[in-house]
């Protein structure tokens, strides 16, 4: 999205801090963000200093979008979708639909809330749902009394385009906290901020009615708002600023390590009574600096200024780039526990390939199993409102509570050598009766979330086996005879 001007910015204080900080981080995980370490930058340095440093940040370590998509590993693989009763989930299970959740995690991941927009249009030759997931910076959201976590009322800031080409900012405003007289409006804002009504300008069929109604007629909110953790308020928006700010003070670092290498990592030469003709002043941040340009096949002359004859000599080196590089990858990998991991979750590379901050598979899994409780809640509620939609504008016959909807979430597999030992440890406790075959099985097979479907998967496979052995019994029978 463009950039949103500042007449548009909220009225309300606090969501204006929410959307800086929220803008902040997707410009981070979009790589955006060279502006903001420049400001990290000048607030590090002297200006004299900083005005070097700022030419051209390192961008190169970004910790926070490295570990982000690591961690978003809940969509890696389609989620399975179940219902008690055979029904056709297509109009709303779709094929752009879990794709286009992997976005979704990630803004979850890195942000703690975003939201997605559900709509029933023509699509792709068909009727269906579809999808658009909306950036937390760009809403402003009213909670709904019974259920803090979530909106009854949502602004979102959308540019439009008009006919002579410009584009205008608009607010579509979605207001369900009277489902008698739910609210739906397009308000177009002025260099001037101010808001009017504009719904007959952009959609003139949908002036003074509400757009989207399930069967019973009780309007449908088509927003979903996500979150991190489970909690009772719309937004957790401060929530692991500790990884967001140490990137970009990280950069601000590694821009200030590569000044270093090249300024400050050989011996700093000085002259005492000895003057040349080959200087030159460099103008820096208004302060005029006297240097000698060299290089290796420079020749330089000298003259002594003084009665002693003058004396050449030099410093050590100012840095030693290995052992600040290395102090630096040591605050990175710290860094990355402030997104919830343990240091034994990290496993940090520096082969050929370059360095990196990996987090282990076991890391992610249980980053993933924390995270599936939230975003199943979003899932089901996603699907459920698809479903209203679908029910009352293609005589669908979907369920509508959120609860009949079974999400089986797959994200991140085991190697063969992780199964072995994992088959190896279960058959030695079911060996020693430690544990049931049922719960051997439901360890083996995650996705098995009940006791009565384990049992059904375990009858099922006597019955099989039951009717192999009789098989064969039968075949040897017959040679027998």
């Amino acid at each position: 999205m463009a950039t949103i001007p500042p007449q548009i910015q909220p009225a309300d204080e606090d969501d204006r801090k929410r959307w800086s900080d929220q803008a902040q981080r997707i410009r981070i995980l979009e790589g955006a963000h060279e502006d903001d370490v420049r400001d990290d930058i000048r607030s590090m340095f002297a200006l004299e200093i900083a005005v070097d440093l700022e030419i051209s940040p390192d961008l190169s370590r970004n910790t926070f979008l490295l570990v982000s998509q690591q961690l978003n590993t809940a969509y890696s693989v389609a989620p399975d979708v179940r219902l008690s009763e055979d029904a056709d989930l297509s109009p709303i299970v779709t094929p752009r639909l879990w794709p286009q959740q992997a976005q979704t995690g990630l803004y979850v991941t890195a942000l703690n809330e975003t939201l997605v927009r559900v709509d029933w249009a023509y699509w792709d030759g068909a009727t269906e749902a579809t999808y658009r997931t909306v950036p937390p910076d760009t809403v402003v959201l009213t909670a709904d009394p019974q259920q803090p976590d979530q909106p009854v009322r949502v602004e979102e800031v959308r540019p439009r385009m008009l006919p002579d080409g410009t584009t205008a900012w608009t607010w579509d405003v979605w207001d369900i906290s009277d489902p008698a007289a739910p609210i739906y409006r397009i308000d177009v804002v002025d260099d001037r901020g101010v808001r009017r009504d504009a719904t007959a300008q952009f959609s003139p069929e949908l002036a003074g009615s509400y757009p989207y109604r399930d069967t019973s007629g009780s309007p449908v909110l088509p927003y979903v708002l996500y979150h991190q953790r489970v909690g009772s308020s719309l937004w957790a928006w401060r929530r692991g600023v500790e990884l967001v700010r140490g990137t970009l003070r990280l950069c601000s670092l590694w821009s200030h390590w590569t000044d270093g290498f090249n300024s400050c990592a050989h011996p700093q030469r000085y002259a005492l009574d000895v003057g040349s003709q080959a200087g030159i002043t460099k103008n820096v941040s208004g302060v005029p600096v006297e240097v000698i340009p060299t290089d290796r096949k420079s020749i330089l002359k000298f003259t002594s200024t003084g009665a002693t004859g003058g004396t050449l000599s030099q410093f050590s080196a100012a840095m030693e780039p290995r052992s600040a590089a290395e102090a630096l990858k040591t605050y990175e990998q710290g860094l990355a526990t402030y997104a919830g991991l343990n240091p034994s979750d990290l496993q940090v590379t520096s082969a050929q390939s370059g360095y990196a901050i990996v987090v282990s598979r076991e890391g992610q899994r249980r980053k993933q199993r924390a995270l599936e409780p939230s975003l199943r809640m979003g899932d089901q509620e996603l699907l459920s409102k698809a479903a209203r939609l679908a029910n009352a504008y293609s005589s669908a016959a979907l369920p509508e509570n959120p609860r009949d909807y079974s999400i089986q979430y797959h994200g991140v597999g085991e190697t063969e050598q992780e199964r072995k030992a994992k088959i190896d440890t279960i058959t030695a406790e079911l060996q020693l009766g430690l544990i049931s075959q049922i719960e051997a099985l439901r360890r083996l097979h995650p996705e098995i979330t009940s006791d009565e479907d384990a049992v059904e998967r375990l009858l099922t496979v006597d019955r099989v086996a039951s009717i192999l052995t009789n098989a064969a019994r039968g075949d040897t029978a017959r040679e027998e005879s």
